[in-house]
């Protein structure tokens, strides 16, 4: 018995052999999918308990709802006779947002200065006034809205004013903008921030709203409790995107560069409000994470702790891994591409391609490991047929365990 084992043992480590050094299987973030949207596409938001995807087409003034799982444009009014219908709303939106637990989405407006609400479960736009004789009322806010974020734990909706430089702050429960100081005598108050707010994020675990000002370089950390500045950390020149991972208090700022183009992260404690020096060496001052030309949008993943950093001038993705803050992967998309919105329950990533009026799909799983796995022969360039059937064979034994870290899987990925 004991030299049948022996035997066995020997001919799969001749089989691997064979198999060349094959390298453990990793994530490598692929596009699937690229779908068709409206004009001049722009923000993305993603609604991981639905599945769906919204994306907010600036000069066509309406919404592209994706079903996330056939990667197709939904029809929002179910008549195919007439096309892909998309969801109206107001004047030059940007960014937009869906939070999954109301299952409402959220769209900043920038050149009506106003808000859309649409039901994500009837792809419809909500009259917030309730007075449907006045056609569709908007939320009002600041002027020229970007960027939009969303606190799903106490349903408050945050709105960043590009032209006023201050932070709108909606009640989702009610569709009304929040007058931040308590005093109606002097009107709504809005929040103060930098110069230029365009993109933010949020934090729901630590109730933090990040602001990112293009212009005086530098993020504005609001306290949502108090609708207040509670630091203002310096950043790279001409910070754009901006997003939080809850799980691990990171918060990750794109120095797009004003007027030359940057090419940088930063990655922001959010325990401290200060920034991390990621090359760890405080003798070379404070170092970055390198990504592409321009980066713009960014969305981070909590359950991968991955990082999707969109570089306009490459028409590439960098992706970062969160806990190295190394790019380990650089993925090819559509053109001029902007926003980067994720879905944590699929590991798919969304990127908007604004000269192409498509959304790219990136699909970025992570692989099984420590699982015994024969590759595909078809498919993969690996063994012979005569090899892959004597490693077959070994495998299927009960006299042989492949410990996690031997042998991994080169052609299965975990899904969701």
């Amino acid at each position: 018995m004991l030299r049948a084992q022996l035997f066995l043992v020997t001919m799969l480590v001749a089989a691997l052999a064979v198999l060349g050094n094959a390298p453990p299987a990793v994530a490598e973030p692929t596009v699937i999918a690229t779908i068709p949207v409206g004009t001049s596409p722009f923000g993305v938001g993603v609604n991981a308990t639905t599945n769906r995807i919204y994306v907010a087409n600036q000069f066509g003034n309406d919404v592209s709802v994706i079903d996330g799982a056939t990667n197709t444009g939904i029809d929002t009014d179910g008549n195919a006779g007439n096309g892909i219908t998309r969801i109206p709303v107001g004047s030059g939106p940007i960014g937009v947002v869906a939070n999954p637990a109301t299952n409402r989405v959220y769209v900043a407006n920038q050149f009506s200065s106003n808000v859309s609400v649409i039901d994500g479960a009837t792809d419809t736009e909500i009259d917030t006034d309730g007075n449907p004789a006045n056609g569709i009322t908007r939320i009002a806010v600041g002027s020229g809205p970007v960027g939009v974020a969303v606190n799903p734990t106490t349903n408050r909706i945050y709105v960043a004013n590009g032209d006023s430089w201050n932070v709108s702050v909606i009640d989702g429960a009610t569709d009304t903008e929040i007058d931040t100081d308590g005093n109606p005598a002097n009107g709504i108050t809005r929040i103060p921030v930098g110069d230029r707010p365009l993109l933010l994020a949020v934090n729901p675990t630590t109730n933090r709203i990040y602001v990112a000002n293009w212009l005086s370089d530098d993020l504005s950390v609001i306290d949502g409790a108090t609708n207040t500045v509670g630091a203002t950390v310096p950043v790279g020149v001409g910070p754009l995107g901006v997003s939080a991972n809850p799980t691990t208090n990171r918060i990750y700022v794109t120095n797009a560069g004003n007027p030359i183009p940057g090419n940088d992260v930063s990655v922001i404690d959010g325990a401290t409000d200060t920034e991390i020096d990621t090359d760890g060496n405080p003798g070379n001052g404070i170092t970055r994470i390198l990504v592409g030309d321009s980066p713009h949008g960014v969305a981070s993943n909590a359950t991968t702790n991955r990082v999707y950093v969109a570089n306009q001038s490459n028409d590439n993705v960098s992706v970062i891994d969160g806990a190295s803050n190394t790019v380990v992967a650089t993925v090819p998309v559509g053109d001029f591409l902007w926003c980067v919105g994720v879905n944590p329950s699929t590991n798919r990533i969304y990127v908007t391609n604004r000269n192409d009026n498509t959304v790219s799909v990136i699909e970025d799983l992570p692989p099984v490991g420590g699982v015994a796995e024969l590759p595909d022969v078809a498919a993969d360039s690996g063994p012979s047929a005569a090899t892959y059937a004597v490693l077959a064979a070994v495998l299927s034994t009960s006299l042989v365990t492949v410990t996690a870290g031997v042998w991994y899987a080169r052609r299965r990925w975990l899904r969701a």
